[in-house]
């Protein structure tokens, strides 16, 4: 061997041992990472925290903490998901027949029986720059986590159409669970042709007059089983080859919609009091933007052939992360995959029960709920006419409310801090728009939940929609009087 070929040959080991170093150093720094001395830093730890209360998300907390890890789940802005605005359910594992919010509500109780801590509240940002990753919460607390399931699922879709932002809540609404109650004996549509839209319709068919499916194509995409069970419904019809392209109505709330049949090329107006959309749903990720990967549409990519996103530590399950199958049943078993990804993360790691026991006094504690107002539950118009007189000087705040709504129910523990936070100057009364129908219709409620600000007994505000703590509190400030 020459001098040049055992040059060579001290070349290559050198750069061999260069990359090994460069490979064991990257390791090294990876390691160092998610290295368990980092939890000892941190309060408000949270060793599995499942953002999102559907079936992915119920799943995943039971699973994680059947798994021997402190759980904690946050129940988002929509307890329970899509499944609370769901009647029938024909194909829930082990039940011919079942209610959506039966299902939220067993597994609910299966999450608190197996200790998991449910948190009313909303995820505002994720911060992923060091681990434990630091979780955001919309009433200013941050937790710890050191992994996180994200299955906060989706919500429905508008048109963006010209009259849908204004008629929001005055007849058009994605709803029909929350909402069908207001429209007795009129006439409404349903947009939309997959199995949705069928269920919407059937959720409108015992108060509706009439309810007309709207669908853009020659046909339905509605699995044939849901279209068969159209034909038990005499009041329900399916228009085909027809788009909204405008939403009318009389300032306060609908009368009718400019329709576009896409074979005729000509348009029509097409009476209506109710615009019910089922047109497809967009994944709740807006939050996660940063954080870890998502598609051009906002669907989380998960990877391996497990629940794991782009980001280590944190999984992803249920409608957030699939754009084919989209049930309940596949996303409690993706529900259930994550939270066994996330126990595994942890062993993986280190977190041992020894290293648990330790960082008992650091985990998360949502605390006890501060003292609140009792509201005044109100049950006619006369109820509410004798509350304006006595109460002269100051602005009532109305909160609509039906049994069915799962927002509203949400909304009630923000509405009891504000009746305690501005007790000084608003009274705060609780209405179910259900019971107190003459109520309902006098100030024309055609959505829950809806809020009204009365003076003197006319409206000075009103809002239609979810607000969370934070908003709610921003938006009584806006009708509070100058001082």
């Amino acid at each position: 061997m020459n001098r040049n070929q055992r040059f060579f040959i001290f070349l290559v080991l050198l750069l061999v041992s260069g990359l090994g170093y460069c490979f064991a150093r990257r390791e090294l720094t990876t390691t160092d990472s998610f290295a368990i001395a980092n939890i000892f830093k941190k309060q408000n730890i949270a060793p599995v925290l499942v953002v999102g209360s559907g079936p992915a998300g119920l799943m995943a907390a039971t699973y994680g903490s059947r798994g021997g890890k402190d759980t904690f789940l946050i129940e988002g802005n929509k307890p329970g998901g899509l499944l609370m605005d769901t009647t029938e359910v024909a194909n829930w594992p082990g039940e011919t027949m079942i209610q959506g919010p039966q299902i939220i509500e067993k597994l609910r109780a299966q999450a608190v029986h197996q200790k998991v801590t449910i948190i009313s509240d909303q995820v505002e940002r994720i911060d992923t720059a060091s681990w434990p990753y630091a979780v955001h919460l919309e009433n200013g607390d941050t937790i710890h986590a050191l992994t996180i399931v994200i299955a906060t699922g989706a919500s429905p879709r508008k048109l963006g159409v010209s009259g849908e932002e204004q008629y929001w809540g005055g007849g058009v609404t994605s709803c029909a669970v929350c909402d069908a109650p207001f429209f007795k004996n009129e006439e409404v549509v349903v947009v939309g042709g997959g199995d949705s839209a069928v269920e919407e319709a059937i959720q409108l068919s015992p108060f509706a007059k009439k309810i007309t499916i709207l669908v853009r194509k020659g046909q339905m995409r509605a699995a044939q089983s849901m279209q068969d069970r159209l034909k038990e419904y005499p009041k329900i019809s399916v228009l085909y080859n027809v788009e909204i392209k405008k939403i009318v109505g009389d300032l306060e709330n609908v009368t009718g919609v400019e329709l576009y049949n896409n074979r005729t090329q000509k348009s029509e107006l097409f009476a209506t009091s109710g615009v019910f959309l089922a047109v497809g749903h967009i994944p709740n990720s807006g939050f996660v933007k940063g954080a870890i990967a998502t598609d051009e549409e906002g669907y989380i990519a998960v990877r391996d052939n497990r629940r794991a996103t782009s980001t280590p530590g944190i999984f992803a399950a249920g409608d957030i992360a699939d754009r084919i199958y989209r049930q309940a049943g596949t996303s409690a078993g993706s529900g259930i995959e994550a939270g066994l990804d996330a126990v595994q993360f942890l062993d993986d790691h280190g977190y041992s029960n020894q290293i648990a026991a330790q960082v008992q006094s650091t985990l998360y504690n949502p605390g006890a709920s501060q003292s609140q107002a009792e509201l005044l539950e109100l049950k006619s118009m006369e109820e509410l006419q004798q509350l304006i007189s006595d109460h002269p000087d100051k602005r009532i705040v109305v909160d609509f409310w039906t049994e069915t709504c799962s927002s509203c129910k949400q909304m009630l523990p923000s509405f009891r801090q504000a009746a305690t936070e501005f007790a000084d100057d608003m009274v705060f009364v609780s209405i179910d728009a259900d019971e107190a129908s003459d109520v309902a219709d006098s100030y024309s409620i055609m959505k829950v939940p809806t809020l009204i600000v009365l003076k003197n007994g006319e409206i000075e505000d009103k809002h239609t929609g979810f607000l969370s703590s934070q908003q709610l509190s921003e938006y009584l400030q806006t009708v509070l009087p100058e001082a």
